[in-house]
């Protein structure tokens, strides 16, 4: 992709989050790429470390104020979506394999356990897919004249 005057228009935290940035702002309308943090410079057996992992997404100078916009509407869904699942309640689980109850809370929702009664594995409820994904289209459209 040939951008005439390519600036930095965010740090994403993955390189998985920097493409679902550039294919949510192609979708709106707004060109840009990802440059990819490949380096193997910032990995541990935990993960990255922060601060290294730097993959960046770039847009034309002329388009970076409407994918300001447009990426601050993603963080805020983003936010909303984990706040969400961030709740203190709790979910009831019953274990096939020794039949007793336990709770659990609801942000392992869609994973697996182990029961605390008899230390077999249980799914943790099924997970809860939200029809509103980081692609929607109800994100608004920034105004033209704004700016």
């Amino acid at each position: 992709m040939n951008l005439k005057n390519p600036v930095v228009a965010y740090v994403a935290s993955s390189n998985l989050e920097s493409h679902v940035i550039v294919t949510m702002l192609e979708v709106k309308g707004v060109p840009a790429y990802a440059v990819e943090d490949q380096s193997g410079a910032s990995l541990w057996m935990f993960g990255t470390i922060s601060q290294f992992h730097k993959p960046k997404i770039y847009v034309d100078q002329s388009d970076l104020d409407k994918a300001a916009e447009l990426i601050r509407q993603f963080e805020e869904k983003e936010r909303d979506r984990r706040n969400a699942h961030a709740s203190d309640t709790t979910i009831d689980v019953l274990c096939e394999e020794c039949g007793k109850i336990s709770k659990f809370p609801e942000s392992q929702r869609g994973t697996v356990q182990d029961c605390p009664h008899c230390g077999e594995y249980m799914d943790v409820g099924s997970p809860s897919w939200n029809e509103e994904t980081p692609l929607s289209d109800d994100l608004d459209e920034p105004d033209q004249d704004a700016g």
